[in-house]
């Protein structure tokens, strides 16, 4: 049994290698909640890296964590408008965001500055994967939680 936390998984899936932002998050999420996403799945985020590959957009590992906070509240055939649970969880998500870092455009993320990381993504990573994991086990949905595999 896997006993890291899930920003430990996104750092080893981040720091020193290839894998951009998004398919860390993405790799790191499909692993320490034991989601079996396909390959096929994987391949869906991973152009989302780099603020969708222009730095012009949202950040990348942002996005992920949203699209997982979809997966894991979004019943069989419900839409949008009926996902208040996961609205609540974005919300909180992105106040998060807009706290600690001002912003969720690439480019803006990129400038600042992250004591003891050598790129300050990485730090901007690992603080998202950390309050997406108290988000997500505030309402049930964290490792090991009666919500964690509804879907699977």
């Amino acid at each position: 049994m896997n006993n890291k936390k899930l920003y430990e998984l996104v750092n080893e899936y981040h720091i020193d290698t290839d894998l951009s932002c998004a398919e860390a998050m993405f790799k790191a999420c499909n692993e320490y909640y034991d989601l079996k996403l396909s390959e096929e799945t994987r391949k869906m985020f991973s152009l989302m890296g780099i603020g969708m590959q222009t730095e012009q957009s949202c950040c990348g590992a942002f996005t992920v964590a949203v699209g997982i906070i979809g997966l894991m509240t979004t019943e069989d055939n419900q839409i949008n408008v009926d996902n208040s649970e996961g609205y609540q969880m974005i919300l909180e998500l992105t106040d998060f965001m807009f706290e600690a870092c001002g912003t969720l455009h690439c480019v803006e993320l990129q400038k600042l500055e992250a004591k003891n990381y050598s790129n300050p993504c990485h730090a901007i990573v690992e603080l998202l994967a950390k309050k997406l994991e108290e988000i997500l086990d505030c309402y049930g949905y964290g490792k090991g939680k009666k919500n964690s595999n509804k879907f699977s």
